[in-house]
């Protein structure tokens, strides 16, 4: 039958793979015009994906799709709205996407109320996910920012 760690192991390295590949869009599956960026990695935790991967401005919800390779004690996702690349943006209250045990999950994010707020016709719709492995091993922290440009 096979190893499933392994196997969601392997998942995890492709997810990766592509959520990060310098040669921007190779496949369908990279989440392109999305950008995904790993500021710290050391849970369990691989983002596979954001749908939609460029929303329109009167979106409700993302669906956020993540893969667990081991127990993950908390997950959590900060939506924030920016005007442009850089700018700052106000964390807004985190969504729980955890406990989870291993395996592929989804997790839907609601975000219509920062889209309401939205004055100009551009713009940026991020997520910080913020996930933590053992509770004993504080070093098991992952922060991933996904960052998705608004259409009309």
């Amino acid at each position: 039958m096979g190893n499933p760690r392994r196997a969601l192991a392997g998942l995890a390295a492709l997810a990766a793979c592509m959520a990060t590949s310098p040669g921007g869009a190779v496949s369908t599956l990279d989440g392109w015009p999305a950008q995904t960026t790993y500021l710290s990695n050391d849970a369990p935790f691989v983002v596979f994906g954001v749908t939609p991967t460029q929303p329109h401005r009167k979106a409700q919800q993302l669906r956020l799709t993540f893969i667990a390779t081991d127990r993950l004690s908390q997950v959590n996702v900060f939506p924030f709205v920016r005007d442009a690349p850089g700018r700052p943006a106000p964390l807004n209250r985190p969504v729980p996407c955890g406990p989870r045990d291993a395996g592929s999950w989804d997790c839907v994010v609601p975000v219509a109320h920062l889209l309401a707020e939205r004055d100009g016709p551009r713009g940026e719709l991020g997520l910080r996910i913020e996930a933590h492995g053992d509770p004993r091993k504080p070093a098991e922290h992952s922060t991933v920012v996904v960052v998705l440009p608004l259409s009309d």
